[in-house]
């Protein structure tokens, strides 16, 4: 049964809390839908939600549009709002994040920005990202010590992913040492070093690993094909078979 949508007005901009795991406000996007909303009119309304599960008493939150509350707020115009139910934290950024979705995506580290108020491993793996300035995906396969970037996605999206690399931090710092090293490889080249260190993490140690990776870097930039290129970080770097 498709149950019909109500919307309710309001000209009340302080209606509204500020949720903490919502994205930012950019004003370029904002300035496009005032110009939107000039041109067209208001084409759909706000997604609220009434909860205290966010903080401990009951208030009204923007779920989907609080770039279009900001726009109409900018322009004096009343706000429409539809209100949805969500029954914890985490139904809560499951929902934000399928409705953002449907109009300007997430990126992978709004999910994380999001599950970091209800989990604590989304919060060590931004902690990861931010000291060891290492790209979202490849900290997400170091704590997980499972290279697929597919499955790692689909996880760290879904809500559900876990630290379950007991080396993770220890994994991240040591690759954090030869990421600086990469600094003008291409970027495929850079993730077949995690691959290759993924699989040889603790069977070589890190001192040689750097001594082969001065010996070869030379080689490594000059290598376009990536086939090449990974297999030979694999034998000349990790000490590690070929593919």
């Amino acid at each position: 049964m498709i149950m019909k949508l109500s919307i309710k007005h309001t000209d009340s901009y302080k209606k509204f809390s500020i949720l903490p795991m919502n994205r930012e406000i950019k004003s370029q996007h904002v300035e496009e839908l005032v110009e939107s909303v000039r041109n067209m009119g208001i084409i759909r309304p706000i997604v609220a939600c009434e909860t205290d599960v966010v903080e401990g008493e009951k208030k009204l939150y923007i779920i989907d549009g609080q770039h279009l509350a900001t726009a109409l707020e900018r322009e004096g115009m009343s706000i429409p709002y539809t209100t949805i139910e969500v029954k914890d934290e985490l139904d809560l950024v499951h929902k934000m994040g399928k409705l953002n979705n449907s109009s300007k995506s997430w990126a992978l580290l709004d999910y994380v920005n999001a599950y970091k108020f209800c989990s604590n491993d989304y919060r060590k793996l931004l902690k990861f990202k931010n000291l060891y300035n290492l790209e979202l995906m490849m900290v997400g396969a170091l704590c997980r010590n499972h290279y697929s970037f597919t499955i790692n996605s689909q996880i760290i999206r879904s809500g559900e992913f876990k630290v379950t690399n007991p080396l993770a931090e220890a994994m991240c710092k040591d690759f954090s040492d030869l990421f600086i090293m990469l600094a003008n490889v291409d970027r495929s080249i850079k993730f077949s070093f995690l691959s290759a260190f993924i699989q040889a993490y603790g069977k070589i140690s890190q001192s040689e690993i750097i001594n082969n990776l001065k010996s070869n870097i030379k080689n490594i930039k000059l290598i376009s094909d990536n086939t090449e290129a990974s297999n030979y970080i694999r034998s000349k770097v990790f000490n590690l078979k070929t593919k």
